[in-house]
């Protein structure tokens, strides 16, 4: 088995979530990117939900974390 280089990444570049979805078949590559956009994430962050359900399938989903990405906190929310 082929060595892969180590990263500090913590997250899926842009990039990569696009290289991952060129090698899809077109049908799998069409459901990821409409459920991106149904529910507004990036598609980096779908890439990365669906692996995470794949090796854990209790891990939590981005819909039981909330995530607000992007979205300034209201004055009432604690960081």
């Amino acid at each position: 088995m082929q060595t892969l280089p180590q990263t500090d990444r913590k997250h899926l570049s842009h990039d990569a979530a696009l290289m991952l979805l060129a090698v899809l078949p077109e049908r799998i590559r069409d459901a990821y990117l409409n459920y991106a956009k149904q529910i507004d994430y990036s598609i980096e962050m779908v890439l990365e939900m669906a692996l995470a359900d794949f090796l854990d399938p209790d891990s939590l989903t981005f819909t039981d974390c909330k995530p607000q990405i992007g979205l300034p906190l209201n004055e009432n929310e604690v960081v």
